[in-house]
């Protein structure tokens, strides 16, 4: 049963401000991965998450906010969402903002395709044209001869991984516990492994202009996480798919405002397919 159009309209609304806050970090984060290594931006982004995350639980009384029923999901969800972030900087090291998002963007197709293949649910022939579909946008996103690199594509595409599992985590989980209670799962979990990778990667000396910048990131981070989480708290995923798309918007118009970077005509069509049949994919969902 769909909830109410009123709570639908919040739950998208706070979709596409999940996906302003992570197209904001992704495109900060670039610009400041020139002077800062991933681990530390990522170390960052779990630790400030995590004070907020406390922080908020604390002030609202706790009690069951601070206990999950799916202690072992979320520990393995835990772990894919700090694995994508690590393939994912990587990725963003070597390719621009607007492909690496649209790279991303194949996650809800390759849940449908992991929900069919593996859990064995029906999907029409419809649905599996949107997965064809997507996937030939993606190829001609990250084409020999286009301006993405193929090491750089191969991260993203193992994030992507990551993110499917991760994904389909999310709504099993967001039906049992908190928003709350998830994100810090997944908080605790990423600053303790970051936190022992940060001495190793630390840096000799930080201008405050970066430090600045590195918890601007971290902050974007942190609210887009926990807003996508909200979401699909307040709305089933065949409503709310067809929003995700809005991060490649968002990208190029970051990639373009910080770096000057547009997608050339092959990859802006190949971004235009993947969402296009995403979009479909949803519709075809919510029928």
């Amino acid at each position: 049963m769909n909830p109410p159009r009123s709570i639908q309209l919040t739950a998208i609304l706070t979709l596409v401000a999940a996906m302003a806050c992570l197209s904001t970090q992704d495109t900060f984060s670039k610009k400041l991965m020139l002077s800062v290594t991933p681990v530390i931006i990522i170390w960052a982004r779990y630790a400030l998450q995590t004070v907020l995350i406390t922080t908020t639980i604390w002030r609202r009384g706790g009690g069951p906010l601070w206990r999950t029923r799916q202690w072992k999901l979320q520990l393995i969800r835990g772990c894919l969402v700090v694995a994508g972030s690590v393939f994912g900087y990587g990725a963003l090291q070597r390719i621009p903002v607007a492909e690496f998002t649209a790279i991303y963007c194949l996650v809800p197709v390759a849940v449908t395709l992991v929900a069919s293949v593996v859990l064995k649910e029906r999907v029409s022939w419809m649905g599996w044209l949107c997965i064809a579909g997507g996937l030939a946008g993606a190829l001609l996103v990250v084409r020999p001869g286009g301006a993405v690199d193929p090491l750089g594509a191969g991260l993203a595409l193992m994030g992507v991984v990551c993110y499917t599992g991760f994904q389909l985590l999310t709504g099993v989980l967001a039906r049992q516990d908190s928003p709350l209670t998830i994100q810090l799962c997944t908080s605790l979990l990423g600053c303790a492994v970051m936190s022992a990778l940060a001495p190793w990667f630390w840096p000799d000396s930080m201008s405050w202009p970066e430090v600045a910048l590195l918890l601007f990131v971290a902050l974007a981070g942190s609210y887009g996480q926990y807003f996508t989480v909200l979401a699909f708290s307040k709305a089933p995923a065949s409503v709310l798919t067809p929003y995700l798309y809005t991060a490649i918007g968002f990208s190029a118009l970051g990639g373009w405002w910080m770096f000057g970077h547009m997608p050339d005509e092959l990859a802006l069509t190949g971004m235009g397919m993947i969402a296009g049949f995403g979009c479909w994919a949803g519709w075809l969902n919510r029928r």
